[in-house]
């Protein structure tokens, strides 16, 4: 059973499950800050986006996450 919780995580460069949680659960939790944030500005176009939340700044953001776990 500890197995189905250690594999995946150690195969992608963690160092066991609660590094993999923090480390999916932080993109998570900026990807569901970003759709909230998303969702508001379609509604309310006169509202800008926060600089860090625009597409460009995400994929930064993704990639260098990415690139951290490698």
């Amino acid at each position: 059973m500890n197995n189905l919780f250690t594999k995946h995580p150690k195969e992608n460069g963690h160092s066991g499950f609660f590094s993999h949680f923090f480390f999916a659960g932080s993109i998570a939790l900026r990807m569901a800050i970003s759709t909230c944030v998303f969702t508001v500005h379609a509604i309310f176009p006169f509202i800008p986006m926060p600089k860090f939340l625009t597409l460009e700044m995400t994929i930064q953001y993704l990639i260098k996450k990415n690139h951290d776990t490698l």
